[in-house]
C-alpha cells in the first residue's frame, strides 16, 4: 500500500485548531481557539481536493475544544463544546449568520474535553470531572462520576449503554450506564484519548508518549506503540484498521500491528487533534492554525510541487530547545552519524552539521529525512511591561465564562512550575490545574531556554511561592520559604457572608457595610474581630466564614486574647471545610512576621493540631472528593512549613514528633498527588535537618508511585 502524502492544506482559522471531524468524503468540520466552527467543502468534480468552500457555522464565546457529528436518522448535527461549558448543537447546512444554534445542552460546570456521538446519544467529557451522556434536548440519561480530576475522553462500547473514559488521573474507565464496572491504571500520565477499534478492543494515547491497546472484554493490556517523543493527543481509526495518532512532537504516525509504518512531520509545535475522512484520508489540526489533509490515493496527493514545497518547510522549520527535553549539545555527533541507518520508521536523530547548527533528522522509507533545526531564544529582546515589571511573556489564561482572561506573566528565567503555582494560588483556582499550566507555559514559551538566568530580565517578586527544580535551577531542598494560603476573594467572601448573615439572630448580625470596609480597606485588625465574632456567635453550621477572614488577616495582626481558642475549636468542628480552614490558618501563621514562628515553636504544639479527629476526617470515606482534596493539600502544606521551621532554627523539640506524624500521614495522603509531592519536599527538608532511615522509607513509599519529573528529581537531591 502506498504511503501518506499531503492531499491540501486549509488556511481559514486565526488560532489552533483544536479539532476536526468529517461529514462525508467531501465535507469537513473543525473548531479552533479563535471560538469558531467552520465548515469545509469541496467541489467532487475537482480531481485533487482542495475544500475551498469554507463557511463560519457557529461562533462561541470563547474557545471551542472538541466536535463530534449527530445523526439519530432523522437530523444530522454539529456538536461542539468548549470552555464556555456548553454543549451546542448546530444544522450543517447553516452559517453564523442565521442565528443556527438548534440545541444547548447546559450541564458540565467546567471546560467541556471531548465529544461523540452514536444513534440519538451524545457523550460529553468535562474537566468538571464528569462524562455525561445526553439526549439532543439537553436531557441527562447517564452522570459518569468517578475520575479524580478532569476527564479527558470517552467512547461508546459495544453494546447497549456501555461506554468508556479516561482523564488525568491516569485511568481508563469502563462503565455499564452510570455505574463504575472497571477501573484500569492505564498510563504513566494523563490519558488524553480513548478509542473504540472495529475488533472491539480499546485504544488509548498519554502525555507518557505511548499509545496502548486493551483487550476489549479482559481489559488486559495487549501491546504498547512506542515512538512518539512527547505528549499523544489524539487517535482514530482508518477504515482498514489501521490506528493515526498525533501529538506534541510535530508529528502523525501510522501504526499498523503494533508497528509504526510511517510518521508525518508537521511545520508546527503541535497536532492537536487526527479524524479519518470515509475514504481513508487523514485530517488533522494543528497549532500554527491550519488543518492538512493526508492521502495515500493518487488522485488525491497534491502536485509534486506542492508537496516539495510542503516538506522544504519542514526541513527549514525552527524546533524550540525545550521541546526537545535534555540535548547535550557537546556529545551530539557531526552528520556523518547519518550514514548509520535507523532502527525503526520515524526514528529521531539530532545532529550537528558543518556550521554546527543542531538539525532533526527523521529516519523515513529507509533514509534520513531533514525535520527541523533547533532554535534558542532568551526572549530578552521582546520585553513587555505588566504591573511595572517587564517579562519576556504575558499569557492571557481564560478560565471563567464571562470574565476577562487572568494574565500570566513569566520570564524564561523563571520556574515554570513556581510561576504556575503562585498563579493558581492567586486566583484560587485548583491545584489539579498545576501541570496544566507548567504544560501551556512550556508550549507557549516555545524557543525560549526556560528556567536558565537571563541577565536583563526583571524578575517578579514571588513571596511565599513553591519551590521547584528545573534545569538551570536552582535546587529544590531544603525548602526555605513558608507556603500560605492568602488569596482573598472579596467577592466571593461577601456574598456567603450576606447570605449567612441574615440567618442569625438580631443581636449576633454584623452591618455589611462595616464588613466591606474592613475588607476593601484591608483593615486586618478589624477583620480578625469580625472573624472572632462570627465564629464564637454564630451558628455552628454557619461560622465557615469566619474561619475564612481569619485565614485572611491572622499573619498581619497582632495576637490577642486566647487566639488559639477558635482554631482548637474548628480543628474539632464535624464540617470538614472548617477543619481544612483551621489548617490553612496554621500555615499563615508561620508568616506573622513578630510572633508566628515562635509561637508554633511550642513543643505541645503538634500534639493540639494533629489530633485523632484531624487524621479521621482525612482518611472518612464520606468526606467528598471536593472537600478531601483541599484539606490533603493544607496538611501535606502544614507539615511541610513545620519542616522548614525545624530545619530553619535547627529545631530538635519538633523533629521527633514530626517525624512520627509523617509516618501516620504519608499513608493518609498518598491518593492526592500534589499532597504528596509537598510531603515528599516536607520530607526531604527534614532530612536536611536529620536524616534517618525511616525518612527513607516515608520518600521511597512516594516516589514508589509517583514518577513524575518533579518527584525524582526531590529524590535525587535527598541522596
Amino acid at each position: 500500500m502506498s504511503r501518506f502524502e499531503l492531499s491540501t492544506t486549509l488556511s481559514g482559522h486565526e488560532d489552533d485548531v483544536r479539532c476536526v471531524a468529517s461529514l462525508s468524503n467531501n465535507e469537513i468540520v473543525s473548531g479552533s481557539r479563535d471560538s469558531t466552527v467552520k465548515i469545509w467543502r469541496n467541489d467532487s468534480k475537482q480531481r485533487t481536493p482542495n475544500f475551498d468552500d469554507c463557511v463560519m457555522n457557529f461562533k462561541a464565546e470563547r474557545f471551542i475544544n472538541c466536535l463530534a457529528i449527530y445523526d439519530d436518522g432523522q437530523q444530522r448535527l454539529i456538536a461542539s463544546g468548549g470552555n464556555d461549558n456548553l454543549i451546542n448543537l448546530t444544522s450543517p447546512y447553516s452559517t453564523i449568520n442565521e442565528g443556527n444554534t438548534s440545541y444547548c445542552l447546559v450541564g458540565h460546570t467546567a471546560n467541556v474535553s471531548s465529544l461523540q456521538c452514536k444513534d440519538r446519544y451524545i457523550l460529553s467529557t468535562s474537566w468538571d470531572g464528569t462524562a455525561k451522556v445526553w439526549t439532543k434536548i439537553g436531557d441527562v440519561i447517564y452522570n459518569l462520576k468517578g475520575h479524580k480530576g478532569p476527564v479527558w475522553g470517552a467512547s461508546f462500547l459495544p453494546g447497549k449503554d456501555t461506554f468508556v473514559t479516561c482523564g488525568a488521573d491516569k485511568t481508563i474507565r469502563i462503565w455499564e450506564k452510570s455505574r463504575l464496572v472497571k477501573t484500569i491504571i492505564a498510563h504513566k500520565d494523563v490519558v488524553r484519548d480513548v478509542l473504540v477499534l472495529p475488533n472491539g478492543g480499546i485504544a488509548s494515547c498519554s502525555n507518557d508518549s505511548t499509545v496502548k491497546i486493551w483487550d476489549g472484554k479482559t481489559y488486559e493490556l495487549k501491546s504498547v506503540l512506542s515512538g512518539h517523543e512527547s505528549f499523544v493527543y489524539s487517535i482514530c481509526c482508518l477504515p482498514d484498521g489501521d490506528i493515526v495518532s498525533c501529538g506534541e512532537d510535530r508529528t502523525i504516525r501510522v501504526w499498523r500491528s503494533g508497528r509504526c509504518i510511517q510518521t508525518i512531520t508537521v511545520p508546527c509545535v503541535s497536532v492537536w487533534d487526527v479524524t479519518s475522512l470515509p475514504n481513508g484520508d487523514i485530517v488533522a489540526g494543528s497549532s500554527d492554525s491550519k488543518i492538512r489533509v493526508f492521502s495515500r490515493s493518487a488522485e488525491r496527493k497534491a502536485s509534486k510541487e506542492i508537496i516539495s514545497s510542503f516538506k522544504k518547510e519542514v526541513a527549514e522549520s525552527g524546533v524550540g530547545e525545550d521541546l526537545l527535553g535534555n540535548v547535550n549539545m557537546e556529545k551530539l555527533c557531526g552528520v556523518n552519524a547519518l550514514k548509520v541507518n535507523g532502527k525503526t520508521e520515524g526514528e529521531l536523530k539530532i545532529v550537528k552539521d558543518e556550521s554546527l547548527v543542531v538539525v532533526l533528522y527523521r529516519w523515513d522509507e529507509n533514509k534520513w529525512i531533514k525535520v527541523g533545526k533547533m532554535v534558542t531564544s532568551s526572549g530578552s529582546d521582546r520585553k513587555i511591561m505588566y504591573n511595572g515589571l517587564s517579562y519576556d511573556y504575558v499569557f492571557d489564561i481564560d478560565v471563567e465564562d464571562g470574565k476577562p482572561p487572568l494574565k500570566l506573566p513569566f520570564n524564561v528565567s523563571d520556574n515554570p512550575y513556581e510561576v504556575a503555582d503562585k498563579f493558581l494560588a492567586d486566583n484560587n483556582l485548583p491545584y489539579s490545574y498545576l501541570q496544566q499550566i507548567v504544560d501551556f507555559i512550556m508550549k507557549n514559551a516555545r524557543g525560549a531556554t526556560i528556567g536558565e538566568s537571563n541577565a536583563s530580565a526583571t524578575r517578579p517578586h514571588v513571596k511565599d511561592a513553591y519551590q521547584e527544580k528545573v534545569p538551570g535551577g536552582s535546587s529544590i531542598l531544603p525548602q526555605q520559604n513558608y507556603l500560605t494560603f492568602k488569596k482573598v476573594n472579596v467577592a466571593q467572601i461577601m456574598k456567603g457572608f450576606k447570605k449567612l448573615n441574615t440567618d442569625q439572630t438580631e443581636e449576633n448580625r454584623i452591618d455589611p457595610r462595616e464588613m466591606e470596609m474592613a475588607l476593601d480597606g484591608e483593615d486586618y485588625d478589624k477583620l480578625g474581630k469580625i472573624a472572632f465574632q462570627i465564629i464564637l456567635n454564630w451558628k455552628t453550621n454557619t461560622n465557615l466564614v469566619g474561619y475564612d477572614l481569619l485565614r485572611v488577616a491572622i499573619a498581619e495582626i497582632n495576637p490577642f486574647g486566647d487566639i488559639f481558642t477558635p482554631i482548637r475549636k474548628g480543628l474539632e468542628s464535624e464540617q470538614p471545610a472548617v477543619i481544612m480552614m483551621c489548617v490553612r490558618i496554621l500555615c499563615n501563621i508561620f508568616s506573622a512576621s513578630k510572633w508566628g514562628e515562635q509561637t508554633l515553636m511550642d513543643p505541645n504544639i503538634l500534639d493540639v493540631i494533629f489530633t485523632s479527629k484531624l487524621s479521621a476526617t482525612v482518611q472518612n470515606e464520606k468526606t467528598s472528593n471536593k472537600q478531601k482534596r483541599p484539606l490533603s493539600v493544607a496538611v501535606a502544606t502544614l507539615l511541610l512549613d513545620f519542616s522548614v521551621l525545624i530545619n530553619k532554627f535547627s529545631f530538635g523539640p519538633l523533629y521527633q514528633k514530626s517525624v512520627e506524624i509523617y509516618d501516620e500521614y504519608t499513608s493518609l495522603l498518598l491518593d492526592d498527588e500534589e499532597s504528596s509531592y509537598r510531603l515528599l519536599v516536607g520530607i526531604g527538608t527534614l532530612c536536611k535537618y536529620r536524616q534517618t532511615e525511616q525518612l527513607k522509607i516515608f520518600a521511597d513509599s512516594i516516589t514508589s508511585i509517583y514518577r513524575d519529573e518533579r518527584f525524582k528529581m526531590v529524590q535525587q537531591e535527598m541522596k
